[in-house]
């Protein structure tokens, strides 16, 4: 059976939404030092929504006195505008993962970093404040003081109202749905070439990035069903009324309507849209802790915090030794993870060849990375680690088949630059070919690293780093 007033959410809502406060707080310094614009307007948002909500539900219980009704204004201007906050901020933030998936890069210049920033700040903030113009235009009083809950915005139901206020909260959320799932398609087709794109950076991490992901698709999903079917609420049950003029719309603007639980108890469905409202900004709050609050490094920010308090008082906690990085190595037989089987990845410790090829006489050279035991027709030998071998291209098709590789389980990446040769360019001297082929291998091994270098040297000048 549903309630009929809003007593019920005292005394557990108040609690559960400080909880939620301190939260969502705990992740902001990591974003803050990171300057990550989007991730820290997320979390003011959902923070300054529970602490309203908390403050409210306890001040109004059982009672509708209002002694401070400038509290009232600045609660349902923010009430009114923090649903714009969230999907904005969390739209943003989608895009900023969807460019570096479809660039496949970390680094843009400063003029671009710059203006990404511009962006971020408008999104963020800017569109709220906007949305905060567009709501006093629509708005017929001051606010509603209802008994249990607190203030709460009010909107006149014009098709003005439509346009204006509530129909874009729900775009932004479909717009941000719809980013997050091209987002992973991307990662799905190019998971690998972004596990090379996150080596290479400083203030990301691959992890980090994937948390963000879910969180923004996450709170979309919460709240694009939310706003949609409180608009559509609105839209069915109340009447709508001619825009006829400004002071039409604002007549008496300056009352304040109190709404007691006997009132509450005659309006149908005001009970069940409210809370789904409400609980959902608390539900944000977990949320946002759930993806940045249990990562690797908020859990070296809850060591460090820790390590700091203790000292206060005279209480040396032990070293945590740092477990080294394994390197790991692609042997065969090793489990592929969920994440490895979402972005196609390969099993974990499976072996894979790089190649060069020579254009000229279609002959591929594959440089193994691991010892492999390769026999067959080609009559090849036990190939080294790092050492290199010079197969015809009827090799590489019959590698591709798998006929000629032991203890190879899965696929083999060898690539050719020319298709396999006819006639009398199957009898070329392969030993001959191999040694010229090597010293070209050579030299394009000497550039690359030169030129790698001269990109790293120049790299702080000339390029910033994404943060997200």
């Amino acid at each position: 059976m549903s309630p009929k007033n809003f007593s019920y959410m005292f005394p557990a809502y108040p609690i559960i939404c400080i909880i939620a406060t301190i939260l969502a707080l705990i992740p902001l310094t990591t974003h803050w030092l990171a300057g990550n614009i989007g991730a820290v307007a997320l979390s003011l948002w959902i923070v300054g929504g529970n602490i309203m909500a908390a403050v409210n539900t306890i001040v109004w219980h059982g009672n509708l006195n209002n002694p401070h009704p400038v509290w009232g204004d600045i609660c349902q201007a923010y009430f009114s505008v923090m649903n714009f906050g969230l999907s904005a901020g969390t739209l943003y933030v989608q895009y900023t993962l969807w460019k570096v998936a479809r660039n496949r890069r970390l680094f843009v210049s400063p003029r671009e970093k710059r203006r990404q920033k511009l962006w971020a700040v408008f999104f963020c903030y800017g569109i709220p404040l906007i949305f905060v113009v567009l709501h006093y235009i629509v708005q017929g009083h001051r606010y509603d003081l209802v008994e249990d809950l607190g203030p709460t915005p009010t909107a006149y139901p014009t098709p003005l109202t439509y346009v204006l206020y509530f129909i874009w909260d729900p775009i932004f959320c479909l717009i941000a749905i719809g980013l997050s799932i091209h987002t992973y398609s991307i990662l799905y087709r190019h998971g690998r070439t972004m596990e090379k794109v996150f080596i290479s950076s400083k203030k990301n991490s691959e992890k980090k990035y994937y948390r963000l992901l879910g969180m923004t698709l996450l709170i979309s999903l919460i709240h694009f069903p939310i706003v949609l079917g409180i608009m559509l609420y609105n839209a069915i049950k109340v009447p709508t009324q001619p825009w006829i003029s400004w002071d039409d719309t604002h007549f008496d603007f300056n009352r304040i309507n109190y709404l007691s639980r006997e009132i509450v108890e005659t309006i149908p469905d005001i009970v069940t849209i409210s809370s789904i409202s409400y609980w959902s900004i608390a539900l944000c709050g977990y949320t946002y802790f759930f993806f940045f609050g249990t990562g690797t490094e908020a859990r070296r920010q809850y060591r460090v915090a820790l390590v700091a308090v203790c000292r206060r008082f005279g209480i040396e906690l032990p070293e945590r030794k740092e477990k080294e990085k394994k390197k790991t190595t692609r042997s065969t037989g090793g489990k592929r993870s969920w994440l490895d089987r979402l972005l196609g990845r390969r099993r974990e410790g499976e072996s894979f060849l790089s190649t060069i090829g020579d254009t000229s006489t279609g002959i591929t050279f594959v440089r193994t990375f691991q010892r492999e035991s390769v026999s067959g027709k080609s009559g090849m030998d036990k190939v080294r680690p790092d050492e290199t071998i010079v197969i015809s291209p009827s090799t590489v098709s019959q590698a591709r088949d798998g006929e000629d590789i032991k203890h190879y389980h899965s696929w083999i990446e060898v690539e050719s630059r020319r298709e396999r040769p006819s006639g009398e360019e199957e009898g070329i001297d392969l030993e001959a070919q191999g040694s010229s082929a090597v010293e070209q291998r050579e030299q394009e091994q000497e550039q690359r690293s030169q030129f790698e270098e001269e990109q790293i040297t120049a790299e702080p000048e000339q390029t910033e780093e994404i943060t997200f």
